[in-house]
């Protein structure tokens, strides 16, 4: 637990993820603690009231104290006068800062993905932090997996994909000279998170949804966000918004029936690929054998991948770090 020190030097932004909340019913009232979280700082406050606290404090709402003070309660709580909890989105908040140990241990993880956030344009962080600053909807998209049986299936495989897939579209930006950053970027880290609502937890293990079935994650994604745009104090230019809602929607192929479009633009394209290589590359990884060879067969690979033995592989291209370093180093001044 952050000390007071931490507590004052943090008060001009003093928002904070609510981590656990404890009422106790005691002769003058009620006496509350709480654990709150931001930055890799837990900070353990109490205060007392004459009326039932807030009901609506629950663990994973985004919160703000309010009357700190130097007293420490019992050596280990910070003595607070009431915690306010935040229904307005906080557009200069990273969300990803908030993310607490107990949903998601994977520190390199959260600082990628906070990186990502960080380099987006204002009004795309704003939309996003309206998207998710329901506690429960951020915490399904940072723990929730990819797909079932298909490429990262695992806990918080989701947030992994979605963060390589726009680490993906960043690498690959020059060699398209009409894209737009901001908006490829977003559409990487936003493109499947409709499926924080798309699978549930049952006693079989994580399904489908009701949701995912009947709607689909794309769908709940333009759902979420239409309603976010409608919130938004920030105004979004027109052409990024529709820019942004094409490469999350462009489907090749689709029948003119469905009133889908092809992909036409240089974020919808970079998408297409990014997508197909972050998926793809994680089953082959799952798949393939350390010592080379026939790897294992899944379904979406139409068979077993195929590689060279890993020893080999190492020694082929000495100079590949170096090569990369300075192909990235080239790419950046484009």
């Amino acid at each position: 637990m952050a000390n007071i020190n931490h507590f004052n030097n943090t008060a001009k932004s003093q928002i904070y993820r609510l981590v656990e909340i404890d009422r106790k019913t005691v002769k003058t009232g009620f006496h509350v603690t709480a654990v709150l979280y931001q930055s890799g700082q837990s900070i353990k406050v109490s205060w007392s009231s004459n009326t039932c606290p807030d009901t609506r404090l629950k663990s994973g709402v985004i919160v703000s104290p309010r009357g700190a003070c130097t007293m420490v309660v019992d050596g280990s709580a910070i003595q607070i006068s009431r915690l306010v909890l935040l229904e307005r989105p906080e557009a200069s908040l990273n969300l990803f800062d908030t993310v607490p140990p107990s949903w998601l241990s994977n520190q390199d993880l959260l600082e990628r993905a906070g990186d990502l956030w960080n380099n987006l344009p204002d009004y795309f962080k704003a939309l996003f932090n309206t998207v998710f600053w329901c506690g429960e909807r951020f915490r399904r998209f940072c723990v929730g997996q990819s797909s079932l049986t298909g490429h990262h299936a695992e806990v918080s495989g989701n947030l992994c994909h979605s963060v390589e897939v726009a680490e993906t579209i960043g690498t690959l930006l020059h060699l398209y000279e009409g894209a737009n950053a901001g908006v490829a970027v977003m559409a990487g880290l936003l493109h499947d998170a409709g499926k924080a609502d798309e699978y549930g937890e049952y006693r079989c293990g994580p399904t489908m949804s009701n949701r995912g079935k009947l709607l689909g994650h794309k769908i709940t994604l333009v759902e979420w966000l239409a309603v976010a745009r409608s919130k938004m104090r920030i105004g979004i230019p027109e052409s990024a918004y529709l820019s942004l809602m094409h490469a999350l929607t462009a489907t090749q192929n689709a029948p003119a029936y469905l009133g889908l479009r092809d992909a036409v633009t240089p974020e919808a394209m970079l998408l297409s690929v990014a997508d197909r290589v972050s998926g793809k590359a994680n089953l082959l990884n799952r798949c393939q054998t350390p010592s080379g060879g026939w790897g294992s067969r899944h379904p979406h690979l139409k068979g077993a991948p195929y590689t060279l033995d890993a020893r080999t592989q190492k020694n082929s291209f000495r100079g590949m770090e170096a090569l990369w370093k300075s192909i990235q180093e080239r790419s950046a001044k484009h």
